[in-house]
């Protein structure tokens, strides 16, 4: 009889019609109703702001003329005409998908680089892909030991590892990456920030040519009160202001949003576009960040520039083909002071906003020592030559410009969501974060373009970790 009785009661629970399965169809027919709400309330914004600002361009080349801010999202084909989705004739794959809140600020072919805005000025570049193109890349020589040292694929493509492919625990954000593949199937790609991630205006440590006047006694443009300061960068790391979340801007002539780590970066990135109806942001992961070097890839002069050696095209320690910048106004950078001896860096306490380079725009270069009194901290004092490096403002230079995109190679180590827990048993590890490593592409400021091109995957720091070279970079996926 128990047995009986055990039978009926597991039945009414789990059974097809029983209590957890009508809790959890009742849970589904929530969901969709919220979304169904939500696709709702999207078009009758949709509606409104069409009815105020006029109807969405019908071609691609209408929509750079108008400069119009679209009321829905829309998906255009391969010769820029608008696919028409309530059309009978089967739906075409679209070529470049255009979201709400957003209008076409630069470009008129797909290849060289589309250009959106947001109404804040942000601007992101569309990277077209088909479902099969949105991969990983596969490394020929995948059990090469690379600890340590920057090790190239084995069939000579390039493709740069640094302490990445000896460990074989390292991933992503497996929900949203499965989220992201789905939203580039369905709009044919994604887009990815034109410039490094900047810091917000409202911001604590936020800099900018008004900030240095108003804050002379901290940001200076003089040249002799540089001043090592960590502390000035520990700011720089919080996410939230009087419970307001920052949120990066993606913006030309911005401070970059460095000294910031891994686990932060993912999260202001993800502020971004909180809340928008047509996107969604994400700190970019490995597999848009390898789509985006094939797609430049795929204009044959740029193939080995950004799989092999991106010196010419990046703010690195090795570029050396200009003597100076020459800018017809100021732009905002800092340099940071290394010494080879001790293996210490030395950040800069003073931003400065002139144009005035003196060693070539990467300015990497070596002064005698005896000048480091300029650097409070310095301590070095053996004979040898200590060298500083610039950080440069998003999009300073043109010639960092690839397929309308600036600085993925150089300037700054940018993030990315993949992880991996391979010296769980470091000694100084206390945290989850501290015994978590993640990976950078792209190279900084203090490296070598050869070595650390913009494919390269750099797997050698924390996830904790903050530097004057480390940034990011946002992605956006289409809802």
């Amino acid at each position: 009889m128990l047995l009986i009785l055990a039978g009926i009661t597991i039945t009414m629970v789990l059974g097809e019609d029983g209590v957890l399965r009508q809790a959890q169809l009742a849970a589904e027919k929530t969901k969709e109703a919220d979304k169904k709400e939500q696709e709702d309330l999207d078009k009758l914004v949709g509606i409104i702001d069409e009815a105020v600002n006029g109807k969405d361009p019908e071609t691609l080349k209408e929509a750079l003329e108008k400069q119009k801010y679209f009321s829905y999202t829309t998906k255009y084909d391969k010769e820029g005409n608008k696919i028409d989705e309530d059309s009978e004739t089967p739906t075409k794959t679209p070529a470049i998908t255009i979201p709400a809140g957003f209008k076409v600020s630069e470009g008129e072919e797909i290849e060289e680089g589309i250009v959106i805005s947001d109404r804040d000025g942000n601007e992101f570049v569309w990277v077209p892909c088909e479902k099969t193109e949105y991969v990983k890349h596969t490394y020929t020589g995948s059990n090469n030991n690379d600890a340590g040292t920057n090790v190239e694929d084995e069939n000579e493509s390039g493709w740069n590892t640094y302490s990445y492919r000896a460990y074989k625990d390292w991933t992503g954000d497996q929900s949203q990456e499965n989220e992201n593949k789905a939203s580039v199937e369905k709009y044919g790609g994604f887009y990815i920030a034109r410039y490094e991630a900047g810091v917000p205006s409202n911001a604590e440590f936020y800099v900018g040519a008004s900030t240095i006047e108003e804050k002379s006694d901290y940001y200076t443009a003089s040249a002799n009160d540089k001043g090592s300061s960590e502390e000035a960068y520990i700011k720089n790391t919080t996410t939230t202001k009087s419970g307001i979340k920052l949120k990066p801007v993606s913006r030309a002539g911005n401070q970059c949003w460095n000294y910031i780590n891994q686990t932060n970066a993912k999260t202001v990135s993800e502020n971004m576009y909180a809340g928008s109806r047509s996107v969604v942001s994400r700190l970019v992961d490995g597999i848009a960040w390898d789509r985006t070097v094939e797609w430049i890839a795929e204009d044959t002069s740029l193939s080995d520039i950004v799989k092999k050696d991106s010196t010419t095209v990046g703010n690195y320690a090795n570029n050396t083909n200009d003597s100076k910048i020459t800018t017809s106004s100021p732009i905002l950078w800092a340099e940071h002071l290394y010494t080879p001896k001790s293996r210490k860096w030395y950040p800069a306490k003073n931003y400065r906003y002139d144009n005035e380079f003196t060693s070539g725009y990467t300015a990497s270069y070596t002064v005698q020592d005896g000048e480091g009194a300029n650097y409070t901290g310095y301590e070095e004092n053996d004979g040898n030559t200590y060298a500083y490096y610039v950080e440069m403002a998003t999009g300073t230079s043109e010639s960092t410009k690839l397929k309308n995109i600036y600085d993925l190679g150089g300037n700054m180590y940018e993030w990315t969501t993949e992880r991996g827990s391979h010296k769980a048993t470091d000694d100084n590890a206390t945290t989850y974060d501290q015994k978590t490593h993640a990976v950078h592409r792209g190279g900084g400021f203090n490296s070598s373009g050869a070595n650390f091109p913009v494919a390269i995957r750099y797997g050698d720091n924390r996830a904790s970790s903050t530097y004057s070279s480390f940034g990011f970079r946002v992605a956006l996926y289409l809802k």
